[in-house]
């Protein structure tokens, strides 16, 4: 019987609301929260009945009653308070992006590789029943060779809307907080690429406001992206195939509908069909079945998941890294 296990949320913000909500959903359990200042942690830990409320992230990951770390907080902190969990003993999810970069996404990789514990990025996207039915499709054949696959994610986000992804001292811009989805998307797919083009406009503080890239795999094959927060896109995705395509509705990276199409090549003219289309629906919004993964992990005596592992986390940072190199977006310190 799987042993149930306790989470402790390190830090209170906006996402940790909506994945609290969801922990509901699926009934596990969230035994404590820790923040800078304790009456942040009273009033998350009064909405959502949480027993055990910590002043300081020390406190938080020190708690007996803790098994597992969410980590929350802004990016340029993540590989920080990954560390210090690790170092505390607990499993540990981290909001993604996992790190600034893949040198500190390393130091944490290595460092729970030592300590035997299981990390995660918390690349939500990939757990939902959505994203196991894309790849069924994929992994069936239906749509023969994945040859292509292209991804939009950009979202008006002004600075009086979201004012930390217009700093570079908080780990701002468009790539590492929306591009970071069609990214994860390829590597599932394709893996690391041999080659990227990119091409970005960035702000006058130097976080990029639009990034637009190119990659290039081996046989040929390809994918490209586009991620803003200027503009709203079609926030979409299409997966083509030698024998048909699957197209992914807004927001491709969250529970949503697809069509599958197939072509026909039995005729003189080709023809695409539509063959299926899925539309199911969830309760919450999805970010339950990651921590459902976790769970499952190290009930199962894991120290990585096999849907996303650390060396892929460290390997989409690298991707990350440089197409920043390529546009000119640096971050202080690094």
């Amino acid at each position: 019987m799987s042993k149930q296990l306790r989470w402790g949320f390190l830090g209170a913000g906006g996402i940790a609301g909506v994945i609290a909500a969801d922990f509901q959903v699926a009934g596990l359990k969230i035994q404590a929260v820790g923040t800078r200042d304790i009456s942040g942690a009273n009033a998350f830990a009064d909405t959502f009945n949480i027993p055990n409320r910590h002043e300081g992230y020390d406190a938080l990951v020190n708690d007996p009653e803790v098994d597992i770390v969410y980590i929350n907080t802004i990016h340029t902190f993540h590989a920080e308070h990954a560390l210090l969990a690790i170092a505390a003993g607990k499993h540990v999810l981290v909001e993604k992006p996992f790190a600034l970069n893949a040198a500190q996404a390393k130091r944490v990789r290595d460092a729970a590789k030592a300590k035997g514990v299981l990390v995660m990025e918390a690349m939500w996207t990939r757990f939902l029943p959505m994203m196991d039915a894309i790849f069924e499709v994929i992994n069936s054949g239906q749509i023969g060779d994945v040859r292509f696959v292209a991804a939009d994610h950009s979202q008006y986000l002004p600075e009086s809307f979201a004012k930390r992804l217009w700093q570079p001292e908080l780990g701002g811009g468009a790539l590492l907080d929306l591009g970071i989805y069609p990214v994860s998307l390829f590597n599932r797919i394709f893996g690391a690429p041999e080659k990227i083009a990119a091409e970005a406009t960035l702000t006058d503080r130097g976080v990029d406001l639009m990034t637009s890239a190119i990659f290039k795999y081996g046989e040929g094959k390809q994918a490209s992206m586009t991620t803003s927060m200027e503009v709203f896109g079609s926030i979409g995705a299409s997966i083509v195939g030698t024998r048909g395509r699957i197209e992914v509705d807004t927001s491709f990276y969250e529970q949503t509908s697809f069509t599958v199409y197939e072509t026909d090549m039995t005729r003189e003219a080709f023809v695409q069909s539509v063959a299926s289309r899925y539309e199911d629906k969830i309760e919450g919004r999805g970010m339950q079945y990651q921590a459902i993964e976790v769970e499952r992990c190290v009930n199962a005596g894991l120290t990585e998941s096999p849907t996303m592992t650390l060396d892929e986390t460290v390997s989409i940072l690298e991707i990350m890294d440089e197409i920043r190199k390529q546009t000119g977006v640096k971050y202080p310190g690094e």
